[in-house]
Order: C-alpha cells, then structure tokens, then sequence
C-alpha cells in the first residue's frame, strides 16, 4: 500500500519528491538530468496492506472501493467535494462516504443535499469505530480497499485489502489518484488541467526546479498586492485562467494558482489523450512577456531562467534559502535587466524631454549620491543604487568606476541605455515604462533597489506621483 499525501508544492520541491511521503531526502547534489525520474515509482502497482474494518463496513465492501472519510462541518472536506463527485464519475471503482462520529445526520444530510453527494454515505458510531480502525488521522482522507483477495489464519476481523491511502486527500489530488486507478491507462483521464502537484509526482526533478522560479510564486505577487481581482493581471499569473478545469477569479486555494507546468505545455501535458498536436512551449512565452509586461523580453532571454534541471545543483539548503527569497520578493529578478549597451548621460536626454528632465533635477533621484555619506560613496554595493550605471549587460564595469556618480540616479536607470533612442527617436529603442500593468514592470525594476530592507516605507503610488513625468 503506498500512502499519498498532499503537502505544500514548496515543501515537496524542497525534499525532492512529489506527493509520497516514504521517498527519501537525497543527501547528495543530483547532477543527472533524468525527465520524469518518479515515474517508475507512481505506475509501480501498491503493495497490498491488510485493513480490519467494523462488521457494518466490511459488509458494504463488494469490490474495489474508495472510502471518503470526511466530516460535514470541515471546510476542506467541503472544499474537496466537486473534486470527489468527478472522480467518482470516471467509474473507476464504488465509492462509499463515511461521515465521521462526531457529525449529526442533520448536518450529514445537510451535506448531502448541497454538495450533490451520489454516492452512500453512512455514519460512523459513537464508539468511532471506523476511525479506530483506520487510524484516521485528518478529514477527508480516502482509503481504497478491496475484499480479501487471500484471506490468511492471523488476519483481523473483518478484513479488507488496502491499496492506497490518500491522507489527506486535497484538491491536488485528482489526478495522482486517476493515475493510481488506472495503472494500465494511467492517462486516460488527462484531457483537463491537473495542476504540478500532479505532474511533480513524476517529474521530481523538474517540479524542484520550478520551485526556485518566479513562475511558481506568480500569484503570490498579486495576492500581496491586492490585484488578485484585477482581469487585467490574473491571466498571466495563473494556470488555464477562465477554462473548464482551470483557475477560477478569487480561488485563491487553487491548485491551478501560479504559472505551473500547464501553462507552457498546455492542459494535461503531452500526456491529454485529447491534444490534436503538441504545444509549443516556447511560442506561449510571449502570450503574456509581451512588450506592456516585460523589459525587452525574448524567449532566448527567458528560457535559461527556466531551466527544467536547474535546482539538481543545489543542496536543499540552498534550495529552501532560494525559494524562500521567492516568496519574498528578495531574489534576483533577470527578466528585468535592460538590454545590453552603455549609456549616454543624461544630459542627452534633455534635448528632446526638457520638461521631464527639469522635473528630474528637482527630484530626490538627482540628488541620490548626495545623500550618501563620505564612507558609503566609496563602497559599489551603495553606489549601485545611487548612481547610473555607465553600461547594461555582460562585461559592464562593476567597480565604482562603471556608474555615473555625477548624475546620480538618472533617466537611464529606469529606462535603460538610451544611446540608440538617443540616435534615433522610437518606442521601440528605448524602456518606455508604460502604464497598462505597473505591478509587473515599475514597481519591480524601482524595488531592485528600494527594498524592504533599505527603504521600509516605500510605496509605489505616491512615489509614483513624485516621479511622474
């Protein structure tokens, strides 16, 4: 019997493994890049426990059974419910309903009624006879038993054959659970959204890496924000936004929240036994990094940050400490850099922005490196927020000599280099900072630098308003 449980996505990334919790936490660096490495042990076929039930439950057990153990009154056995009645749908074997003893049958049939329940539930004793038995733990788990196959002199009382526990049993769930049905078909039933919990029970190694990306804390940055309502922002920062099976506005529990797997190869993988053709992952880049949204962006920008094998050189102390800096916003952004060249001064920006360049010299940017004292204008890690840089890109000068200490923080620093736009006047030369989407592009490039750490009370609405030009 293999036991299955829900965790957090991170925690799973962190350990190495999907769902199972019996897997072992590697103690060396994986440095073989292996696609789907778990496969082998999610289509492995159970090994087979023996289980006592109470007589009132054995004798409901005729063949191959899910019992769903959950309590009325639980909020994730509410939650968990639409994902039970599709399962039960697929026909993959009887389903039986186990309220727990603490629950009335007002409320059980109160439960009935508003989730739509289709199946027999019965109620456990007073004397929890039933959880006694299965050593539940939590609601709602789901427990497949079948009759004795080889009924044994020392077995229990009433006993079943278990073949997988799911404990407990959350909405990522589905699809590990109709793979575990179907060992034979294990993808019959993936023709909708699964979500990574699914897709990292096999793709161990590709889950751990997606976990130490921005695409796994997407909505985070939303959510934190307050624009998780926003039509405008949700899209890109979800999976399968307003698709059957795929987020919903305001779940914000689901497992569809984040840019997983599905996002870039569509639903179900290449596993959908309904695709008519392969995605291209890559072409689906720019459906959301599109000029509005990203900072010169191209696919070969990009797709090195997302390497699908990237975390097998970290230790898992370097994996928890990098997907910690995720979740708060403290790692490094690379889609943010400007494209490479040196910058021009800007002086050279006053030609043709005399406006916005008088607006500029009255700003707190111009005086940046004024602010900073004797000691800290000597040290590069400080004057890289006080002053700008003298070129973008690989081979730049890092030293106190590679930035413009004379201009401070000037218009290159939030636009990048303006020597070609300078030239040559376009939106298309130059980091325009539109206002279509300012979550994604302003406040991140000026948060580079106006960190928690070194201006706490940093806001971008009102320094928005003071840099307006």
């Amino acid at each position: 019997m293999r036991h299955w449980k829900l965790t957090l996505l991170a925690v799973c990334a962190v350990l190495g493994v999907g769902p199972a919790t019996r897997a072992e936490v590697p103690e060396k660096l994986v440095v073989e890049r292996t696609v789907a490495v778990g496969t082998a042990a999610v289509l492995r076929p159970s090994e087979v426990d023996v289980l006592g039930l109470p007589e009132w439950a054995f004798k409901r057990i005729e063949a191959k059974t899910a019992l769903f153990y959950f309590a009325p009154a639980c909020p994730h056995c509410q939650e968990v419910m639409p994902v039970v009645n599709a399962l039960v749908k697929t026909d993959s074997m009887v389903w039986l309903g186990v309220a727990s003893s603490r629950s009335t049958q007002v409320e059980i049939d109160a439960f009935i009624v508003k989730y739509k329940v289709d199946f027999p539930v019965i109620h456990d004793d007073s004397d929890a006879s039933f959880a006694n038995a299965v050593r539940a733990r939590t609601t709602p788990s789901v427990y497949v038993v079948r009759p004795r196959k080889e009924p044994k002199a020392d077995d229990p009382t009433y006993a079943v054959d278990l073949i997988e526990l799911f404990s407990p049993f959350g909405r990522g769930m589905a699809g590990i659970f109709n793979i575990r049905a179907n060992l034979s078909d294990p993808f019959v039933h993936f023709d909708d959204y699964q979500g990574p919990q699914v897709c990292g029970t096999c793709h161990q190694q590709e889950i751990r890496s997606w976990a130490i990306t921005h695409h796994a804390s997407a909505y985070r940055t939303l959510y934190t924000r307050e624009r998780a309502q926003d039509m405008q922002c949700v899209g890109c920062h979800v999976t399968g936004m307003d698709e059957p099976s795929g987020f919903v506005l305001g779940d914000h529990g689901s497992p569809m929240r984040d840019v997983s797997c599905e996002s870039c190869h569509g639903k179900g993988g290449p596993h959908n036994p309904d695709a008519a053709e392969k995605v291209d992952a890559v072409a689906r880049c720019v459906e959301c990094h599109d000029a509005d949204h990203s900072v010169a962006f191209s696919p070969e920008k990009g797709l090195p940050h997302i390497d699908h094998f990237a975390a097998n050189l970290l230790s898992d102390e370097d994996l928890r400490k990098r997907i910690v800096a995720i979740g708060n916003g403290e790692a490094p952004r690379p889609l943010l850099a400007f494209p490479e060249g040196p910058t021009v001064g800007q002086a050279a920006c006053k030609n043709c922005h005399k406006d916005s360049h008088k607006q500029w010299r009255k700003s707190e940017h111009a005086q940046a490196m004024a602010r900073l004292q004797p000691s800290e204008a000597e040290r590069v890690e400080c004057i890289r927020c006080h002053a700008t840089p003298t070129a973008f890109g690989a081979g730049s000068d890092t030293t106190i000599a590679g930035y413009r200490t004379d201009e401070s923080v000037g218009c290159e620093s939030c636009h990048g280099a303006g020597g070609a736009h300078a030239e040559s006047p376009t939106k298309e030369n130059i980091v325009g900072l539109g206002s279509s989407c300012p979550e994604c592009v302003i406040e991140a490039i000026c948060t580079s630098c106006h960190t928690p750490k070194w201006d706490p009370g940093w806001e971008l609405k009102k320094r928005m308003e003071a840099v307006r030009h």
